[in-house]
């Protein structure tokens, strides 16, 4: 029995391979359409610590997307990773990675992951 009944594929909003390839492994049918929002412009926007910040770009990217869609369900999907209230983006370089990693060395840090979930119906 198929987890998916719908006769249109989920769509994704995202580039990202793994968060495809972990749907279609459910057995769930995926049209990626990425976003392509200025994320930097959108967190500069949020009030609140690391958490609101991937729930307001998953928001976003699932809204985004299902505006140019037609009928269907679109997902959105986003993390931050966050040492108290500092949040990290991902490293430019390999130098950039480095001192990320050892800034967080010996100490908790936090993944904070957001889905959001459109259903589009237009008549």
């Amino acid at each position: 029995m198929s987890l998916w009944l719908s006769d249109k594929p989920l769509v994704l909003a995202s580039q990202s391979k793994v968060r495809r390839a972990l749907l279609e492994a459910a057995g769930i049918p995926v049209e990626a359409r990425p976003a392509h929002l200025d994320e930097r412009t959108i967190e500069q926007g949020v009030t609140g610590g690391p958490g609101d910040v991937a729930l307001t770009l998953a928001r976003e990217k699932a809204r985004t997307v299902a505006a140019m869609s037609g009928n269907g369900i679109v997902v959105g999907c986003d993390q931050t990773l966050a040492l108290g209230e500092r949040r990290f983006d991902k490293p430019v370089d390999r130098a950039a990675a480095r001192a990320q990693l050892m800034d967080m060395r010996g100490k908790p840090h936090e993944l904070h992951s957001a889905v959001t979930v459109c259903r589009i119906r237009f008549n």
